[in-house]
């Protein structure tokens, strides 16, 4: 699902050529806490690969009287993230995987509407497998069909606000989630810029046009990715979310390249294994005498990103 999020927050301000994106990040070791013991267990360092394109197969522009600029479009997307994982001295039965590979196609279509309104369409799947080989793929194991139906309004040219619903069929058959978008795009100078979003997890950056082909970005980003797999003969997901901030210089060459590189600290790294049903998406990992939940997580680590975009 998170695919499909992915791709409607690019679509929504998508142009008339393809987009490509690839990128490289590295969170350092660090040690393991386990909520169900209370204590450290191991430690670990991750690296992720990920790549990503959007191709509008036909597109209306929009009129020119339009103060949103809101095009016509129906395309495709493809994404991949490939995480590697190093851990060491994790308990029997406490293991984390080495290998997570989440993999998604969608079909997309937006359109205007009203006034202010926006609508957007998107039909796809994905594979979420505890191992970076294409053939660990495996229908009714770990390959999830999804969709999104999505209405934006456009509060202000430089500000969107959207919901509507998700489906997808994680637990074996087909389940509704409600899903939520907000986009905000501002500056309060000529050099100064403020963008905010959270349809894919939360996004959060304050820019600075140092030049005209050098920006400075304090970044914050939430994400994440998961498995599905068998553990003791049973259907379990492992999600891992992560929340990262960093300063990121913006290289630019051109109209349409641009290479970020972003030095930070990863804040939230989880690790959980859960049971592949609805209740168990909703249950603590563990509770402090207080009754206040306590959740498995790395601890803080060096953060480094590098990638480049192509538009």
């Amino acid at each position: 699902m998170k695919e499909i999020f992915t791709f409607i927050a690019l679509f929504l301000g998508v142009n008339s050529f393809a987009q490509i994106s690839v990128k490289t990040e590295y969170i350092s070791n660090s040690k393991f806490y386990d909520a169900v013991s209370d204590s450290n267990i191991g430690d670990g360092s991750a690296m992720i690969y990920s790549v990503g394109a959007l191709v509008p197969l036909s597109m209306k522009a929009p009129e020119e009287d339009d103060p949103y600029q809101r095009p016509t479009v129906w395309g495709v997307s493809l994404s991949g993230s490939f995480v590697q994982m190093h851990n060491h001295r994790f308990p029997i039965e406490k293991e984390l995987p080495s290998q997570v590979m989440n993999l998604g196609v969608t079909a997309l279509h937006l359109r205007p509407l009203k006034e202010r309104w926006s609508m957007l369409m998107a039909l796809g799947a994905g594979s979420y497998t505890p191992e970076n080989r294409l053939s660990s793929i495996h229908i009714g194991e770990n390959v999830v069909a999804n969709g999104a139906f999505v209405l934006v309004w456009h509060w202000r040219p430089n500000i969107e606000i959207g919901g509507g619903v998700a489906l997808n069929n994680t637990f074996g058959y087909p389940m509704v989630f409600p899903a939520f978008y907000f986009k905000y795009n501002g500056a309060f100078s000529d050099k100064f810029t403020i963008e905010v979003g959270s349809i894919d997890g939360l996004k959060v950056a304050l820019g600075y046009n140092y030049r005209e082909n050098l920006d400075f970005k304090l970044i914050a980003n939430m994400g994440g990715y998961s498995a599905y797999l068998r553990r003791n003969g049973e259907k379990e997901i492992f999600s891992q979310q992560t929340f990262v901030v960093g300063l990121q210089p913006e290289f630019k060459i051109g109209k349409h390249v641009s290479i970020p590189l972003t030095v930070g600290g990863s804040f939230i790294r989880s690790g959980r294994y859960r049971e592949r049903k609805l209740s168990a998406m909703f249950a603590s990992e563990a509770k402090n005498e207080d009754g206040s939940a306590r959740s498995s997580v790395f601890l803080p680590a060096l953060y480094f990103a590098a990638g480049v975009t192509i538009k």
